[in-house]
């Protein structure tokens, strides 16, 4: 299913350049959405400040800083920091970034389906939706990041000009 034995290639790669046209496009339309729902994401913690009780209001306004973070990190990471440590600390920010969100879907949903907490439940079930697609959003982007993160560094023209060279030893 994921590898093409004939060609030696992932099928999923394959996908990737043809929906986009090659690799780095694919990673970048995928944070292009995670920032698109981080700005979402961004207005609905306000709105949960506004309406909710003290923990829901933490909850949201400390994932609502996490995410300006995280967003404001991985564009510096794709423009600038394109180095190894810096993809991999951003992959790594991604999963975690996914993990929490995925939490935060799971108490928002179970916020606005009980009576018991004093919110409103329009407000949490819109919070629990935007969490469900960020969530979404950073898993692609991780994905892609895992599958690229080769495509994502730049290349170094002094290891590509001496790739065919024989090593020369000392005596």
């Amino acid at each position: 299913f994921l590898f093409n034995s004939t060609t030696g290639n992932m099928a999923v790669e394959d996908v990737v350049i043809n929906y986009c046209g090659n690799t780095r496009k694919f990673v970048a339309r995928s944070w292009y959405s995670v920032l698109f729902f981080s700005f979402i994401i961004v207005i609905c913690s306000f709105a949960v400040l506004a309406q909710a009780s003290a923990g829901e209001g933490f909850a949201a306004f400390w994932s609502m800083i996490l995410v300006i973070a995280t967003a404001l990190g991985g564009t510096a990471v794709f423009r600038k920091y394109q180095t190894e440590a810096a993809v991999g600390f951003l992959l790594g920010i991604t999963c975690m970034m996914a993990q929490l969100f995925f939490l935060m879907f799971v108490v928002f949903a179970s916020f606005a389906s009980s009576e018991d907490y004093g919110s409103v439940s329009a407000t949490d079930r819109t919070f629990a939706a935007f969490a469900f697609f960020l969530m979404t959003s950073y898993i692609v982007v991780a994905g892609g990041l895992f599958a690229f993160r080769s495509d994502l560094l730049p290349v170094d023209n002094n290891v590509v000009a001496n790739a065919g060279a024989t090593p020369t030893t000392a005596v």
